[in-house]
């Protein structure tokens, strides 16, 4: 069997760690490839200012992983400073057919 690369290992995200401020409400998800697959984060509510950082759980396996942040006014505006994601390797990659 061929050696995987390393981008196609499947990741499981633990957690993501950012620290955002602005206002309006944050709302973030995981996406999979494609986006055939995501996982919706809890939403937050931001604050003008903070100095601290937000530590969302995540239960997430994919091979590749993208972080979607949106904001549900349209006068929202957030800065983002800072993005932890948490994620170890869990498989070497699907089963082949």
């Amino acid at each position: 069997m061929a050696k995987s690369n390393e981008s196609e290992l499947i990741q499981h995200t633990v957690s993501v760690r950012y620290r955002v401020y602005g206002s309006g409400v944050m709302r973030t998800r995981l996406i999979g490839y494609q986006e055939v697959t995501f996982s919706v984060l809890p939403t937050i509510a931001m604050l003008p200012a903070t100095d601290r950082f937000m530590s969302i759980l995540a239960n997430y396996s994919n091979q590749r992983t993208q972080l979607e942040f949106k904001t549900t006014g349209y006068d929202d505006t957030f800065v983002i400073s800072k993005i932890v994601a948490f994620a170890t390797p869990s498989a070497a990659g699907y089963p082949q057919l």
